[in-house]
């Protein structure tokens, strides 16, 4: 039936052109973004995945950049605490020789120096060394959390306690020393005492002493010789200490290991998900250009027979 009123292939071909420019439009977004996904419109389920996989992913990151900023803490107290005990193994060895009856009083008194000196290094190392403006090794923390990635609080967190390495800390079970009792000039006597390196004719700072000798001194072959035992319960408490350092290390690498690998399949998932498949939307490009141009055509040629009827009319 020839019609003027209803162009019925026009309005085909011009239907097939919306939907075709529609669909031209979603691929040339696609493969100028990189992205299957661009607004929820797109898929918005997968829109709502992809949004969960991104935010797990990013806070594993997070969480691996929290344990390697854990792991140089650890390692710089490791590294200091090593020194310490150095240190203390000198000052035994020191303790060793003024424990003999064959030294002099002025023996004794240069050994003495040399022991009560690097008692004061011991005690700066300890008070001076922190990370990135922490509370440092001079400090007891019984709780110190790292967050790892995502996840409940108690799941997603580890906890260490970090011991006082500062040599007059006297609190039970607070420092690596295992001293339990406040430091005073007693010869050394109590092995669990704490230590205090302090002597007037040096320092200025506490009344004169017999000798100038701090509380903590080996001028006296009593003190040097108790002062063996004493030095050796503390270098066993730091090197118990040294060894849990190196534990939470251990353990802090691993959920590096362990965060990275998580994060990666989660990123994974995320683009298999959101990116773009070139080859197909390459693929839908090319068939919606040919369509386009096939329908502009069609379009063209529906218009054109009506001017059919032009020819009834003469």
């Amino acid at each position: 039936m020839t019609t003027i009123n209803s162009n019925i292939p026009a309005q085909i071909a011009s239907n097939s052109l919306r939907i075709n420019s529609r669909e031209m439009s979603r691929a040339m977004s696609r493969l100028s973004t990189g992205n299957r996904i661009n607004s929820a419109q797109d898929d918005p389920a997968g829109s709502k995945v992809a949004s969960s996989l991104e935010a797990a992913s990013r806070a594993n990151r997070a969480g691996v950049s929290n344990a390697n900023s854990a792991i140089t803490m650890l390692q710089t107290y490791a590294t200091a605490g090593q020194n310490i005990v150095d240190v203390v193994i000198r000052m035994k060895e020191l303790a060793v020789l003024g424990s003999t009856g064959t030294l002099s009083e002025d023996d004794r008194l240069a050994i003495d120096t040399e022991y009560f000196m690097l008692g004061r290094e011991w005690s700066r190392i300890a008070t001076q060394t922190q990370w990135n403006g922490s509370a440092g090794m001079g400090t007891y923390n019984s709780s110190f959390q790292v967050r790892l990635g995502e996840g409940t609080t108690a799941a997603s967190t580890m906890t260490m306690e970090l011991r006082n390495w500062n040599p007059t800390d006297e609190t039970v079970n607070e420092n690596v020393t295992g001293a339990t009792t406040i430091s005073s000039d007693d010869d050394n006597v109590n092995p669990l005492q704490a230590f205090e390196f302090i002597r007037d004719n040096n320092e200025n700072t506490v009344a004169a002493i017999a000798n100038g000798a701090s509380d903590d001194h080996i001028q006296t072959r009593i003190a040097a010789s108790a002062a063996v035992a004493k030095l050796g319960t503390a270098i066993t408490g730091m090197n118990k200490e040294l060894a849990k350092n190196g534990s939470y290390i251990n353990r802090l690498i691993v959920a590096t290991d362990n965060l990275t690998a998580v994060a990666t399949a989660q990123e994974t998932s995320r683009s298999k998900i959101v990116d773009a498949d070139y080859a197909a939307e390459t693929t839908i490009l090319a068939r919606t250009q040919i369509v386009s141009q096939a329908a502009t055509a069609m379009l063209a040629q529906a218009n054109a027979a009506k001017q059919t009827v032009l020819s009834l009319l003469q």
